[in-house]
């Protein structure tokens, strides 16, 4: 099984590094609707099929200056396949939640990103789906480390990864964000084989309940949509 440290330390990076961007601020502290998102956000499962999830504990400094009100760090195994999956979900107001993508804080951290793409994943019955941006991140060196990135964004109108985040989500209340990463030793396989793709067949049901008030899925585009 490959061992979830350097994903987790990578995922680090995404919270932990030059998070000061953005518009938006909680001036007036955080709204009711807010409030309830972030405590949903732990009702999320802990196990996903075959996959059970490890907490990892993030620094409240560094939530702040991600801007994060509520937030979920886990590592998910599936001890069946021997894969890991790490998963990063922030919740906050759009002016931070919605900057600081992978294709900042990446290189800066010594990776290059390769084959960056448009991703559509189709899920559930009846079928939904998802925008991401997925991409590989490469380092070499002492510790090498070859990841399968993917991310977007939760605002009113479902999953989705537009080219900039910042103003096409300015308008809205809230916003979540999610990060999905894998090491894959090496062995970068298409988005839509990655077992993360599977991984996120089980997953996006559930959080697509958490993201709903009433605690029934809303706001998931319709396959039709996205083509």
């Amino acid at each position: 099984m490959k061992n979830p440290i350097y994903t987790v330390a990578a995922l680090a990076l995404i919270v932990g590094s030059g998070l000061v961007h953005g518009a938006w601020t909680n001036r007036w502290g955080t709204a009711p609707a807010l409030a309830d998102l972030a405590a949903r956000l732990e009702s999320v499962p802990t196990v996903l099929g075959d996959w059970t999830a490890t907490s990892r504990a993030i620094p409240p400094g560094e939530l702040a200056m991600a801007g994060a009100v509520g937030q979920i760090s886990r590592v998910y195994t599936n001890p069946t396949k021997e894969l890991t999956v790490s998963v990063l979900l922030l919740c906050g107001l759009p002016g931070k939640i919605s900057t600081h993508t992978p294709d900042v804080c990446y290189p800066g951290a010594g990776y290059s990103l390769v084959n960056s793409e448009r991703f559509v994943h189709r899920y559930d019955v009846p079928e939904r789906a998802a925008e991401f941006q997925t991409a590989i991140a490469s380092r070499a060196g002492t510790k090498p480390s070859r990841l399968r990135l993917y991310w977007a964004w939760h605002g009113s109108s479902g999953w989705s990864a537009p080219e900039n985040p910042r103003w096409a989500f300015a308008a809205e209340p809230m916003l979540s964000k999610l990060y999905i990463v894998r090491e894959t030793g090496g062995v970068a396989v298409d988005p839509k084989a990655d077992p993360c793709a599977q991984f996120l067949s089980l997953l996006l049901p559930e959080l697509d309940r958490v993201m709903s008030p009433s605690g029934q899925p809303t706001g998931a585009k319709s396959s039709s949509i996205l083509k």
